[in-house]
């Protein structure tokens, strides 16, 4: 053994001396590991114990931050989906009992009862979403649709629209309304994930919490759980929330729609242990079908393939009856003489409509008033048959439901025709009433009603199958599974919904007949008409850019220098102070301008915010004559510089001192001379929290002005002394060439190119998300399209195709600019004896962003 050990030296030695020669075959001698060797060496520096401390945390953030909050949202929304459903069922069981019990003593009470307890409870829902919360009427989905594109809607996602949201719909659908629930659930699902980001945003340890990205991934998940509420299927509500709530999906947040769903999921089939049977039909909301594995043949696809045609022809049908009710009830005098825009007068008429037409022993015999949609669902899909006599008949049970009662007098066609025609129109009429509704439910019975009047008139042609005695019989179940998903796909313009019907009939043999007939649905519904949710944003007009139509060959022949605005108002580097205040004077309602480099040439440097540009007539018309205060004037460069070093110590800064900062951010610049402003940058506070948000001046970016930036903060409060002084100056300070500092300038605005064509621009936008872009050629700004622009040239697409407006609307013109310059260079020619009175002329209606900004009258 003595012997050995000088061998192992030797051996560690030329393994030693190999490493050292390795080493030294990277430049300078060193690789990356040595360079990193340092690091290596701090590290060893660390205890276990801190080591398992700091891996805690990171484990903790992450599941805080990524899982708890998902799951969180899952799960309240599940439980207060439950919770509604429960009350739902219980207000429709105790509509039918207390019915039975009157009509035992006399006809006209049971018809008193049925009526009436449909009018009290729609007026009473109606009433309580007027007091509580307006923005609770209706779907929610196309505002929802709204919000995510970027458009801040006042009041739609707060506590009191969500408890308006829930009674009101607990109220409407227990009534007996015929509306659906998946609307208002995705709003509720919204509400609850923009809750719990406001509540998180008090525990912004890191910049998580404050990205704008993260408010976007809750919303989305938040309206894939609202979908998975309404028919527990998870993966279909995830897939449909994309479709009807967003026009391009980040797939890197799938995953929490699928969790938040999944949640949903358990909470709901967990609730079935804490109810009846009677109670759980709305909770369950499961519809298994037993259809064989070859439930049709290849002869039956065209058949299908017409029920999808007439499914699509039918959505687009519905969508145009609901829009022309909206504008007839918004325009039509005769409709307000009488209704006299009550919002609760044609709420309760059409409710009292409702309950005389479905009276079951009145008109209601004839087309299964009695039932629910639950209960019409489960006759619609069942895998019996009613017009057969054979071993396939269905049980009288069911059939009672369809044939008048126990008298059998009614042909089922005769109800199958009057339910399809019926909630046809009540339901495009009630969707629009002053109560929370949804159209997917309601849309899903009409459709499959069309289907299993197709499959029952298929029975009746074929009686023995279509290939005779032996062969498979025709299942009109499965006729009624497939014109549920054509109709609703065509009405909502998804796809998403074959995977629904898989999750809720519990079969994936239907899958193929129900892709066939809903391709065909939706292809025919989106050539002629939008989804039911574009279709209520054109009502509302809500500021949305809507989608492109396929097979438009009118979006390709239309180019951007048709439908931009040509006279731009403009700013140039060498421009007066006076002149700048009569540019803002003349568009007061602009966020953003651009600026070139002169009048002729109109090269395109970039866009400058208003507000920067009011701010800075303020500093240098004012704090310019403060000779007094001997200061040296911060450049916005020296300003912005500040932000930036800030803006990475926000983040870090504990809550106590982001309060103790927001209350001294209203401080002046400290009076020191220029070369001292960097140097005391770091004790100065410009800005708060708010100013910066993901640690980026993405938010000081003129084409994406926020709504919380208070720049007057940057500048100098003169005193009244200084104010004083200014009266004798301002008409010479007015005449000063201003002074643009070029870090002020946001030097890449988004330009397009002439001849780019209407189809590129609207991509453009809505990938980007822009309200604007300046059009240049070979530099030169000639015109600037916005979303108003677009709006307009796609106003009657579905039916002329894309038309460039005649005439723009904006009335701000190049050439008032100029003719303006010219009245300044007659002023300066004839300067008046005394300085204009026109202080007003700034104090300008308040923005729709940030601080309203006012100059005081000295100052101009």
């Amino acid at each position: 053994m003595h012997h050995h050990k000088p061998k192992k030296s030797w051996i560690r030695s030329v393994m030693s001396d190999v490493k050292r020669s390795l080493l030294d075959m990277s430049p300078g001698g060193k690789t990356d590991d040595a360079d990193e060797e340092p690091d290596d060496h701090i590290e060893s520096n660390e205890t276990f114990a801190e080591f398992c401390t700091r891996q805690a945390q990171n484990v903790v953030h992450f599941l805080v931050e990524d899982w708890f909050l998902s799951a969180l949202l899952g799960i309240i929304t599940a439980v207060l989906s439950v919770g509604m459903d429960v009350a739902i069922e219980v207000l429709q069981h105790a509509h039918v009992t207390f019915y039975d019990k009157m009509l035992e003593i006399s006809t006209y009470l049971a018809f008193s009862q049925w009526v009436a307890h449909i009018v009290i409870l729609t007026m009473f829902s109606a009433i309580f979403c007027q007091i509580v919360s307006k923005q609770a009427v209706g779907s929610g989905i196309p505002e929802v649709k709204v919000i995510m594109h970027g458009f801040k809607m006042e009041n739609y996602l707060t506590t009191r629209t969500l408890v308006a949201k829930m009674v009101g719909l607990t109220l409407a659908m227990g009534g007996g309304l015929p509306i659906g629930k998946e609307g208002p659930f995705v709003h509720m699902g919204a509400i609850v994930a923009t809750l719990l980001s406001k509540i998180t945003s008090a525990c912004q340890y890191s910049a998580f919490f404050s990205n704008e990205g993260r408010e976007m991934e809750m919303l989305s998940s938040g309206c894939a759980v609202g979908i998975a509420c309404t028919f527990s299927a998870p993966i279909g509500a995830v897939l449909y929330a994309i479709e009807s709530t967003s026009k391009y999906f980040a797939v890197k947040n799938y995953w929490r729609g699928f969790l938040a769903a999944t949640c949903s999921a358990i909470v709901f089939r967990c609730a079935n242990f804490f109810v009846t049977a009677e109670q759980s039909g709305t909770i369950t909301a499961f519809y298994q079908t037993r259809f064989p594995t070859d439930c049709f043949l290849v002869e039956e696809l065209p058949i299908f393939l017409l029920l999808g045609f007439i499914s699509g022809l039918m959505g687009s049908l519905f969508i145009f009856i609901h829009r022309q009710i909206s504008i007839f009830r918004s325009k039509n005098k005769v409709y307000k003489l009488i209704f006299r825009n009550n919002f609760l007068a044609f709420t309760v008429f059409m409710a009292f409509v409702v309950g005389v037409l479905t009276f079951p022993n009145g008109l209601g015999r004839y087309f299964a008033g009695r039932l629910t949609f639950r209960e019409t669902m489960a006759d619609f899909f069942n895998n019996c048959t009613w017009v057969s006599n054979d071993s396939r008949r269905c049980p009288d049970s069911i059939l009672t439901h369809w044939t008048g009662g126990t008298e059998g007098d009614v042909s089922i066609f005769t109800s199958l025709v009057l339910y399809y025609i019926l909630y046809f129109v009540l339901v495009a009429i009630c969707i629009s009433i002053n109560v929370p509704a949804g159209v997917f439910v309601p849309s899903f019975i009409i459709g499959a009603a069309g289907g299993r009047l197709m499959g029952e008139t298929m029975v009746v042609l074929f009686p023995e199958g279509m290939r005779g005695p032996g062969g498979p019989p025709i299942h009109p179940g499965l006729y009624a599974v497939v014109g549920a998903a054509a109709y609703t796909g065509a009405v909502t313009h998804t796809l998403s919904v074959s995977v629904i019907i898989c999750e809720l009939t519990g079969q994936l043999s239907p899958i193929l007949p129900v892709l066939i007939a809903m391709l065909m649905g939706n292809a025919v519904c989106k050539f002629l008409q939008p989804s039911i949710y574009e279709s209520i944003i054109r009502v509302k007009k809500y500021p949305y850019l809507p989608d492109l139509p396929p097979s438009r060959v009118s979006v390709h022949t239309v180019k951007v220098e048709q439908l931009m605005v040509t006279d731009v108002i403009y700013i140039t580097k060498d421009m007066t102070y006076r002149e700048m205040k009569d540019i803002l004077q003349l568009a007061p309602h602009l966020r953003s301008f651009p600026i070139v480099t002169d009048h002729e040439n109109k090269i395109l440097l970039g866009s400058v915010a208003k507000r920067y540009l009011t701010m800075l007539l303020r500093r240098h018309v004012l704090v310019n004559q403060q000779d007094s205060r001997n200061i040296g004037r911060i450049t916005p460069a020296e300003i912005f510089n500040t932000i930036r070093r800030t803006s990475m110590r926000l983040s870090r800064r504990s809550p106590s001192r982001r309060s103790n900062s927001s209350q001294t951010r209203e401080n002046s610049i400290p009076e020191t001379a220029r070369s001292d402003a960097a140097s005391n940058a770091d004790q100065v506070e410009f800005v708060s929290e708010r100013t910066i948000s993901g640690n980026t001046l993405l938010s000081i970016s003129p084409l994406h002005c926020p709504n919380n930036i208070p720049l007057q903060a940057v500048f100098t409060r003169p005193s009244s002394a200084d104010l004083s002084k200014a009266e004798t100056n301002a008409d010479i300070l007015l005449n000063r060439n201003i002074d643009l500092d070029e870090i002020a300038i946001d030097a890449a605005p988004f330009q397009l190119v002439l001849g780019s064509s209407l189809y590129k621009v609207h991509t453009l936008f809505s990938l980007l998300g822009l309200s604007h872009a300046y059009v240049t050629d070979c530099g030169k700004l000639v015109g600037v399209v916005g979303l108003k622009e677009l709006r307009d040239a796609m106003a009657n697409i579905y039916v002329r195709g894309a038309v460039a407006p005649v005439k723009p609307d904006r009335k701000l013109t190049s050439g008032t600019y100029l003719d303006m310059s010219q009245v300044h260079r007659d002023k300066l020619l004839n300067p008046p004896s005394t300085p204009p009175a026109n202080g007003h002329s700034i104090n300008m209606e308040s923005p729709k962003f940030g601080n309203s900004l006012t100059v005081p009258p000295m100052a101009l």
